[in-house]
This record gives structure tokens, C-alpha cells and sequence, in this order.
């Protein structure tokens, strides 16, 4: 099986430091925004002080932490090519053929994109390692199959929806 899934892949993978600092930026935009409305509701500025600015900090070192954290116990990538999709989420990838994929959608847009990849039958999905942690079964809107979260993966939702219609179309 290893051959056949080397010929022609497209690995998708998270970029651990881009994503801390995606995260990064979109928590201190957050922080400052809640500021200057508080300021504005106020009808003053706080004054900087440290007691003010622990507490903005908090919130941006909370998501970092939670970030750094789930992306230690849980690694998330996805390998697109001819004879399937190999999906790995937290534990041992899984093996899915073409010729049993029902349906493989990317939905929502940017950060919060999943992979949703529906088999034809559950039975003739194989896990690449004989114990481990497999990605949990869910009822998705195609049926039963499995939720990977793909925001994160690089090159992107966008590059993953072209490998899927390229392969998945064949």
C-alpha cells in the first residue's frame, strides 16, 4: 500500500509557529478592540497600568497555551493522492480508497474549515497501525464518516478542495 500511496500525494500539514502567530494577532486585534470599546462606553480611556494590562495579556497567553497544548496531543494532517486519503487527527492515520469514498467536502471557510469524508462502507477503512487511536466516527449531513478540523493545515482549505476535486474526480 505504501507504493501506491507515494506515486502522486499532496500532504497537508499544520505550521505550528505561522499558526501561533495567526492566533496570535487575531487575539491582540481582539483584546485592543475590547479596549477601545470599553474606553468608548466609559467615556474614557483607562489609564495603562500594569493591573490593566495583565488582564489584556491574559486572554492572548490563555489561547497560546491552549494552542500549543492541543497541538502536542492532538496532530492533524491530511495526504491527498491517487489511491485515497490517509486522515490522521490525534492518533493513527486512517486509510480511505477513492473507490470507497462516498463523499470528501471541505466546509466552512478559513480557520474554522473541516474535512468531511463520508465511505461507502466503515468496514473497508484501514488504520495504518495495528492499536492506537483512530478519528472517532460522527453522523455528518452525507451519512457516517469522519470530521477532520483543516483550518490550520497548510497550504490551505482552498488547495485541499482543488487536490480533492482533482483525485476524487477521476
Amino acid at each position: 500500500m505504501t507504493e501506491v500511496i507515494i506515486e502522486r500525494s499532496v500532504l497537508f500539514r499544520a505550521r505550528r509557529w505561522s499558526a501561533a502567530l495567526v492566533i496570535l494577532a487575531i487575539l491582540t486585534t481582539a483584546v485592543a478592540l475590547v479596549y477601545t470599546a470599553f474606553g468608548a462606553l466609559v467615556g474614557a480611556v483607562p489609564a495603562p497600568d500594569w493591573g490593566l494590562l495583565i488582564v489584556l495579556a491574559f486572554p492572548t497567553f490563555c489561547g497560546i497555551v491552549s494552542t500549543v497544548v492541543r497541538w502536542r496531543h492532538r496532530p492533524v494532517w491530511v495526504r491527498v493522492c491517487d489511491a485515497g486519503i490517509l486522515l490522521a487527527q490525534g492518533g493513527v492515520p486512517i486509510f480511505v480508497a477513492w473507490t470507497n469514498v462516498s463523499s470528501a467536502v471541505v466546509r466552512h471557510p478559513g480557520l474554522f474549515a473541516v474535512l468531511d469524508v463520508v465511505p461507502v462502507d466503515l468496514e473497508q477503512v484501514t488504520a495504518t497501525a495495528p492499536h492506537g487511536n483512530v478519528p472517532p466516527v460522527q453522523q455528518l449531513p452525507d451519512g457516517a464518516g469522519f470530521r477532520i478540523d483543516v483550518g490550520e493545515l497548510c497550504p490551505g482549505p482552498r488547495a485541499l478542495r482543488r487536490a480533492l476535486a482533482e483525485h476524487h474526480g477521476r
